[in-house]
């Protein structure tokens, strides 16, 4: 299994640079989304702005989220994944760069979003086939 085979069939969300912090917290509220990928006005990736980042940059210092601009408050890009890769070398490269998401891109083109949460999911599916196999083979 692969990366794309992962994100397959799935919306890539993502928000500007120039959006207000107010208007990219009420996009991740209303997606159950803990961070999205920030592009530009040309869908360039920038960064990816998180909840942690809501947490460190707007509210601590106190600052307006309705006149604080994304682009102003993103995480730099520490790592991203490519399409042709496994969710083993993910989670190796969440494990390194200390996230919990990976911006997807193939080539030098942003395509989506992974999170731990979908590293999880396949792993869990995965356990469950071999579970299915050997119950398979037990019972014949």
């Amino acid at each position: 299994m692969l990366i794309r085979d992962v994100i397959r069939n799935r919306e890539p969300y993502s928000t500007k640079s120039s959006a207000t912090v107010q208007e990219a917290v009420e996009f991740m509220a209303a997606r159950n989304i803990g961070a999205v990928c920030v592009v530009d006005d040309e869908g360039r990736l920038l960064g990816v702005f998180s909840e942690r980042d809501v947490v460190n940059r707007i509210v601590v210092p106190q600052r307006d989220p309705h006149r604080v601009r994304v682009g102003e408050v993103t995480s730099e890009l520490r790592a991203v994944i490519q399409c042709d890769e496994t969710p083993h070398q993910a989670l190796e490269r969440m494990e390194r760069a200390g996230t919990r998401h990976l911006p997807v891109v193939d080539g030098d083109r942003w395509v989506g979003m992974l999170s731990i949460r979908d590293l999880l999911r396949v792993e869990v599916g995965e356990q469950g086939d071999e579970l299915k196999l050997l119950h398979d083979y037990i019972q014949h």
